[in-house]
C-alpha cells in the first residue's frame, strides 16, 4: 500500500514533468528564465513599490516599512528552511528535466523563496492598497509557475512557498493592525 507521502511525492514529480517537459515551448523557454534572474524579479517589484509610495501618500509609511520587512522576513525564514536540505532540486535527480535556471543550491529546493516572496508581496499590497491590486496574485502565480517550468522547483516547493508567504504576510498584517489599535488607544488617553 502506498502512503500518502509517497503518493504526494509521486504526484509532485508527475505535475513537474507535465509543466516542465510536456508543456515546454519556445516562447516560455525564453520568457520564464527571465524571472529567475534578479533583474527579472526584483526590479519590477522595486519599480512598482516606488511608484506605489509616490501614488499613495496616505499609505506611504506602511508601504515604506512593511514591503521591505515582509521580503526580509520571508526570504530569511525560507532560507533557514532551505538550509535543512529537505529536498534536492528537480534537475539534480531527473536528467529529463529541461533545466533553464541557475545551478546554485542543488540541495535547497524546499521551499521556493521566489514563490514565498511574490505571494507575501501580493498579500501586503492587496491589504494596504485594496482589492484593485488582485492582479498581483496572478503575477505571484506566474512567478511560482516559472519556478516549475524552468526545472528549479517541484510544485510542492512552490505551494509551500506560497503558504509561507501568506502566513508571514498575514502575521505582519495582524501585528500592524494590533499596533495601530494600540496607538489609537494610547493617543486617546493623552
Amino acid at each position: 500500500m502506498v502512503s500518502i507521502i509517497e503518493f504526494c511525492l509521486f504526484l509532485d514529480k508527475k505535475i513537474l514533468e507535465i509543466i516542465n517537459i510536456t508543456l515546454s515551448n519556445n516562447l516560455f523557454d525564453n520568457v520564464m528564465p527571465i524571472i529567475d534572474k534578479r533583474e527579472g524579479f526584483i526590479l519590477p517589484v522595486l519599480f512598482f513599490w516606488i511608484f506605489s509610495i509616490f501614488r499613495n501618500p496616505t499609505k506611504r509609511k506602511k508601504l515604506i516599512i512593511l514591503i521591505p520587512l515582509v521580503i526580509a522576513l520571508t526570504d530569511q525564514i525560507g532560507y533557514r528552511i532551505k538550509k535543512l536540505e529537505i529536498r534536492e532540486r528537480p534537475w539534480v535527480r531527473n536528467v529529463h528535466i529541461n533545466h533553464l535556471g541557475g545551478h546554485g543550491g542543488k540541495n535547497f529546493s524546499f521551499p521556493s523563496n521566489h514563490a514565498a516572496n511574490s505571494m507575501a508581496i501580493a498579500m501586503l499590497f492587496y491589504n494596504i492598497l485594496g482589492k484593485k491590486y488582485w492582479i498581483l496574485f496572478l503575477l505571484a502565480f506566474i512567478s511560482g509557475y516559472s519556478r516549475i517550468y524552468i526545472g528549479v522547483h517541484y510544485p510542492g516547493d512552490v505551494l509551500a512557498g506560497f503558504f509561507l508567504g501568506i502566513m508571514i504576510a498575514k502575521m505582519l498584517i495582524m501585528l500592524t493592525l494590533k499596533l495601530e489599535i494600540n496607538l489609537v488607544k494610547y493617543r486617546q488617553v493623552d
